[in-house]
């Protein structure tokens, strides 16, 4: 298991807070351990936005602790009826994060002699706070979170598995065997790990640039970001695009066993000879993608044109003279499906690359 600055700084927030309650004799220093962990948010701006709904959680908890005390004691009846009323008031308030911290600090005061509520209320929320403030200052001091920099280093590891994985199915369509082609599901679940925990930390990154950002930062944060953003949904779409065509691969098997393995002909192997060279294409202008967005590195913009496909017609209508029966029908189905996957992928690449090669060069 790897042990991050995350899992390391929350030890330092739960020691720290534990160090100063004991210190302060706030008890039960426990619940400010508790609120050091909670607080302790994977980006700054979660920090903050938890802090304050921790804040207005726990007054709500001990207002309604204190008052519900005061009016009908503290019996295991009114415990009860405390707890719905702050699950009612917290769901409607859309505090649902805080709500068991918010009616154990109601329920704690309760649990005190009436002529203790005040002295209870005090303690518990200068316990809490203590946490709540320890895991903020951690946060910020010690290594403080850079989802921009994390975000580009997935952005370019989901990039080369997405593309790897696409061309791998179409270097599997391009070799046909008479057996089962098997798909690779470790590079896919790779893939798709990577793709989900990309989309995780720019979600991160694009809140706190939000949050943190001002007029005098001299360059505008979407710039960059809007083309990151393309191409993390490109890496997704790419997974699916190399799917289809692994759906493809069984179907092929069974037709051509049933038809008693018939020979490739030349015109054929043309046409996958296209697909397989063409893949390249995909390649390199993938790698031109990451040099600019990832490696802030000047690279110059790709034509759009429709070489691939008129090439493609070219051999096909060459092959197209010996088609007979719906086998050789389904072959050219495939065989056009496949192309426009490639097609797709290639001119999609082009247009991110595209936009995005004017774009300042900057660093997270």
């Amino acid at each position: 298991m790897k042990i991050g600055h995350r899992i390391i700084k929350t030890g330092i927030a739960v020691t720290i807070t534990m160090f100063i309650c004991r210190q302060l004799n706030l008890e039960p220093s426990v619940f400010g351990a508790v609120s050091a962990v909670i607080n302790l948010q994977p980006s700054l701006y979660l920090t903050y936005k938890k802090a304050g709904e921790q804040i207005i959680v726990h007054v709500l908890g001990v207002t309604a602790g204190i008052l519900f005390g005061c009016l009908l004691g503290g019996t295991p009846l009114t415990m009860g009826a405390i707890t719905v009323f702050l699950i009612i008031l917290y769901t409607r308030l859309k505090l649902h994060n805080g709500i068991i911290m918010g009616i154990v600090a109601a329920i704690f005061i309760l649990s005190a002699s009436p002529d203790q509520f005040l002295l209870h209320a005090f303690t518990r929320s200068a316990v809490i706070f203590t946490g709540l403030i320890v895991a903020m200052l951690v946060n910020i001091i010690l290594w403080p979170p850079r989802h921009g920099s994390r975000f580009n280093e997935l952005l370019r590891e989901s990039n080369e598995a997405a593309v790897n994985y696409f061309c791998r199915a179409v270097h599997d369509y391009v070799r046909i065997v008479d057996q089962p082609i098997p798909q690779p599901v470790e590079l896919r679940q790779k893939v798709i790990s990577l793709n989900e925990e990309c989309a995780v930390i720019a979600e991160h990154y694009r809140r706190e640039r939000k949050q943190f950002s001002t007029h005098l930062d001299p360059v505008d944060p979407d710039e960059w970001f809007n083309s990151a953003e393309k191409l993390s949904t490109y890496n997704r779409l790419l997974v699916e695009k190399a799917d289809q065509i692994y759906d493809i691969l069984p179907a092929r098997l069974e037709r051509r066993l049933q038809s008693g393995q018939l020979n490739i002909t030349d015109e054929f192997k043309a046409i996958l000879e296209i697909l397989d060279s063409d893949c390249n294409t995909v390649i390199r202008v993938n790698h031109k993608l990451r040099s600019l967005l990832c490696d802030k590195q000047a690279v110059e913009p790709e034509e759009i044109s429709e070489k691939f496909w008129g090439r493609l017609t070219l051999v096909i209508e060459k092959w197209q003279a010996k088609l007979i029966g719906s086998y050789y029908l389904h072959a050219l189905i495939e065989a056009s499906t496949v192309a426009g996957e490639i097609r797709w992928a290639t001119r999609e690449a082009k247009k991110i690359l595209n936009s995005a090669v004017h774009m300042k060069r900057y660093d997270l």
